[in-house]
């Protein structure tokens, strides 16, 4: 056996080298599987060896690794350039612990991780989270170059990322708009989550470059790109979905709760509280069903029109079934949309009127009921509703919303 003392003082020459960038990412999950073999057999990834007989063990292992190579005549050792990647690695952590390999997360590692950590129980949404993400890490790297550790990732970088962005346009016609400031704003969004994740996850000392990065502002407000609906397309909706009664039905709800489409069609029979002190809905991930934001996971009353079809839809559907299963996985949302897209459009040609101005239709309504913010935020689970809670005092109550909703005069047929 090679003596020890001579033998680790020229691993430790070795880990001094600098890994090439290229080489980074790759020794990231080879550090990592190693830390979980260590583990697995009993090893201290964090030192050389507990005993004295670990020490010895790992000695041997890692001598015999480097008898594997061709030694230089001088020093009686292998290069480091001529060691594998991981070959390198392993005799660093037998012989120094899994921590002394010196491998840093990319900008590649973070957007994997993420991607991986952060998956989408839902085929559809995973299926566009991955194009989402990948598009951006696409877009990043085009900017910077080349895949680089995390710590290199630089304020400039997101800059140019930022501008690249802002400078595409909204379709490959020669005369398209350019892209909206809220839509760069939501793709900076993916990068800044992807790198806010890996700082965290990875124990990572670095600032984000992209935390309050100043994207500028959309022409046309928010407000004012959709409007409520009409008093008499509401009622000529009515009318024409007479004759598809699935349709009628989401229509009532969305209308008559301020809910959104995805909210409405993934709705469970279980997510019915009927004999309630207050009969509701409740809104939360489980199933076929997930929420974009914490805010949306609520409770949502049932007044009127509302609570005549769930109750009869909750005396229809199976113990454990779906109120619209035709509708209910979310690969089938944006047929429903179409086809009642077709129906509105027969009322209404503005663009700003489609099926999600029933929710401002329900603000509007609210507003004009002196409903309050407070019960407006928390009935259209607004992201800015605990906020708002702690601004206004306590959480607001199904009772309030309950009593706000029966305060409007909703737009329907009259018999």
């Amino acid at each position: 056996m090679l003596a020890y003392g001579p033998f680790h003082e020229h691993v430790e020459k070795l880990l001094v080298l600098t890994q090439p960038v290229s080489e980074q990412g790759d020794l990231l999950a080879i550090k990592m599987a190693l830390e979980a073999e260590f583990i697995e057999a009993g090893l201290d990834p964090s030192s050389s060896g507990r005993s004295e007989g670990e020490l010895i063990a790992r000695d041997a292992v890692a001598e015999k690794i480097l008898q594997s190579y061709p030694c230089d005549s001088e020093t009686g050792y292998p290069d480091r350039e001529r060691l594998s990647l991981e070959d390198h690695a392993r005799v660093t952590a037998l012989l120094s612990g899994v921590h002394e390999i010196s491998a840093e997360p990319t900008v590649q590692n973070a957007f994997a991780f993420y991607l991986t950590e952060k998956e989408e129980p839902d085929p559809k949404k995973r299926k566009s989270q991955i194009s989402r993400v990948r598009r951006i890490e696409r877009e990043l790297l085009s900017v910077i170059g080349q895949d680089i550790p995390l710590s290199q990732l630089r304020r400039e970088h997101a800059r140019q990322l930022r501008d690249r962005l802002k400078g595409q346009k909204r379709s490959k016609s020669p005369d398209a708009k350019p892209i909206k400031v809220s839509a760069v704003k939501r793709n900076l969004g993916i990068a800044k989550a992807v790198v806010n994740f890996a700082i965290r996850e990875y124990d990572l000392d670095i600032n984000n470059p992209f935390e309050r990065l100043d994207i500028g502002r959309d022409s046309e407000s928010a407000i004012d790109l959709k409007l409520p609906l009409p008093r008499d397309v509401i009622i000529a909706m009515y009318k024409d979905l007479q004759n598809n009664a699935v349709f009628l039905d989401v229509w009532t709800l969305l209308h008559h709760t301020g809910a959104q489409n995805a909210e409405i069609l993934g709705l469970n029979r279980r997510n019915l509280f009927l004999d309630a002190e207050v009969p509701h809905f409740e809104i939360k991930p489980e199933g076929l069903r997930t929420v974009k934001a914490r805010s949306r996971i609520r409770k949502v009353p049932l007044v009127g029109l509302a609570l005549d079809v769930s109750m009869r839809l909750h005396n229809t559907t199976p113990a454990d079934g779906y109120l619209f299963p035709q509708y209910a996985p979310t690969h089938k949302h944006d047929s429903f949309s179409a086809s009642v897209m077709k129906r509105l459009r027969k009322f209404t040609d503005n663009p700003k009127h489609t099926i999600y101005s029933l929710r401002h239709k329900m603000k509007d309504a609210l507003r004009e009921n002196g409903a309050g913010q407070r019960v407006e935020l928390a009935l259209l689970g607004h992201a800015s509703e605990r906020s708002a809670s702690d601004q206004y005092g306590s959480k607001v109550s199904l009772l309030e919303m309950k009593n706000a909703l029966e305060k409007i005069q909703f737009d329907v047929p009259e018999d």
